[in-house]
């Protein structure tokens, strides 16, 4: 079995998105970096961070370190790699690289593997061509071209049930039904412009309407008639409804009731209240600007259609209204009745009364209570990097 490393090399700022994960855990079509590169390659990857903080992704991944001293041959892959579809290896003693010098792939042995694990540079005597794929520095790079990368992902899934007599299937562009779906009378698969997955043990309910390419995730729920426009990836256990559209929810996300939500990157265990909506187009129809953390600056996207990113376990109330180009911190709750700031700092507490930190105690009760409704309890490397995260945003 071929011997698999997913790196983390720090050279991206995802706001709120880099909390509490590492780049190869960020959902990029379909699968996250470190899924694609286990289908690719059929093998188990250790992990790799440059900067020794590990804890937290080996508790949720339940993946192992690399060993640096391990002269095993082994093929690298940049977690912010972005290709789509199946990986394919450089040559032994050689790598891909970016025109920025950033490696995207290896395949190293020997001193050359332990060199570049310790000091992140290639040895001189590895070969090097110019890698034909992407690695993401900011959250928007993930919304570039995600429609064509969640086609591509999904012909990495190669196992397919009949399509129920019940639903409509229109366009020519496969439709990937995996084991223990259930899918509802009137539904609309439209297959025109792409394909769609459905992942093992999701539901999608009468009438929904689900346009190619988008991918629902593993016990997934798409409630009654939803509306899932191209672009959208659902990670596993995500709830929706409503409509969605170039939209990248990482995973036990709750957007069930009606409302819009287009061009955003959704963190884990997000809950939107019934009639949320967000907004993705100025006014002016230009391009948008965000800021992705307080203390940083305004940054161009090079987008026109850009809506939110939403960091891990943020709460909104009902009718909430997201402006173009809006950044929440992890572990907000949203409950006003306009529009929160362009950039609100983590383990907020916003109400029309005011603004507050949100109290860690208080904060920590609702997400073992959350967490606890799908039986799961938090890792204690996951308390202890909120908690830190909590002491930083409130101070």
């Amino acid at each position: 079995m071929t011997r698999l490393i997913l790196f983390d090399d720090s050279q991206s700022n995802l706001g709120p998105l880099g909390d509490l994960r590492r780049s190869f855990q960020q959902r990029t079509g379909v699968f996250t970096g470190l899924g694609r590169a286990e289908r690719s390659f059929g093998s188990t990857a250790d992990l790799h961070a440059f900067d020794g903080d590990t804890a937290l992704c080996c508790e949720q991944t339940r993946r192992s370190i690399a060993d640096p001293e391990d002269p095993t041959e082994a093929i690298l892959v940049n977690g912010r790699f972005m290709s789509g579809g199946c990986i394919e290896a450089p040559a032994s003693g050689a790598a891909e690289v970016n025109q920025d010098g950033t490696v995207a792939l290896a395949r190293l042995a020997g001193a050359e593997l332990s060199g570049f694990l310790r000091t992140g540079t290639l040895e001189d005597s590895v070969s090097t061509e110019v890698s034909s794929g992407h690695c993401f520095t900011r959250p928007w790079h993930i919304l570039d071209h995600l429609p064509a990368r969640i086609a591509r992902d999904i012909e990495l899934v190669d196992s397919s049930q009949g399509i129920p007599q019940h639903v409509h299937l229109i366009g020519e562009h496969p439709c990937v039904i995996e084991s223990g779906v259930t899918i509802g009378p009137g539904t609309v698969l439209d297959t025109t412009e792409g394909p769609i997955l459905l992942s093992t043990g999701c539901t999608v309910r009468a009438n929904a309407v689900l346009r190619g390419p988008c991918a629902i995730g593993l016990d997934c729920l798409v409630t009654d008639h939803a509306l899932i426009k191209a672009g959208s990836s659902l990670g596993p256990g995500c709830k929706v409804g409503g409509e969605l559209g170039n939209t990248i929810l990482q995973s036990h996300a709750n957007k069930v009731h009606d409302g819009h939500l287009g061009d955003a990157l959704i963190g884990e265990w997000v809950n939107f209240g019934a009639g949320s909506v967000n907004s993705n187009l100025l006014n002016t129809y230009g391009e948008v600007v965000m800021r992705l953390n307080p203390d940083g600056p305004n940054e161009r996207t090079n987008r026109q259609f850009m809506g939110c990113v939403v960091g891990d376990h943020v709460k909104f109330a009902i009718g909430t209204r997201l402006m173009t180009g809006t950044t929440i911190g992890t572990g907000s709750m949203i409950a006003v009745s306009t529009p929160p700031p362009s950039c609100t700092p983590g383990f907020t507490w916003m109400t029309d009364a005011g603004t507050k930190p949100y109290q860690w105690n208080k904060f920590r009760s609702v997400l073992t209570t959350v967490l606890a409704r799908r039986a799961m309890q938090p890792g204690e490397a996951l308390l202890e990097r909120l908690e830190s995260i909590h002491t930083k945003a409130t101070a």
